[in-house]
């Protein structure tokens, strides 16, 4: 897409151009890198127990499903 040569990053198409995505300083410290390390083993365990639920879910249908396959045989 074109855009004006003044723009510093990609237009949108309306308003203001999208700025660039915040990064944090580099390097962090190791208080900062063990604090953000800690939060995101918080966020995969959180998605580890939604995907264990969703694979109790799904092993369910399938047991739900063979069953009425079976009947109707």
């Amino acid at each position: 897409m074109w855009y004006p040569y003044w723009y510093g990053y990609p237009y949108t198409g309306f308003g203001m151009p999208y700025p660039p995505p915040f990064y944090p300083p580099y390097p962090p410290t190791p208080e900062d890198e063990l604090r953000m390390l800690e939060e995101y083993r918080r966020e995969l365990e959180r998605e580890l127990e939604y995907l264990r639920e969703e694979l109790e879910g799904v092993k369910a249908r399938i047991e739900e499903l063979k069953r009425m396959l079976g009947e109707r045989k």
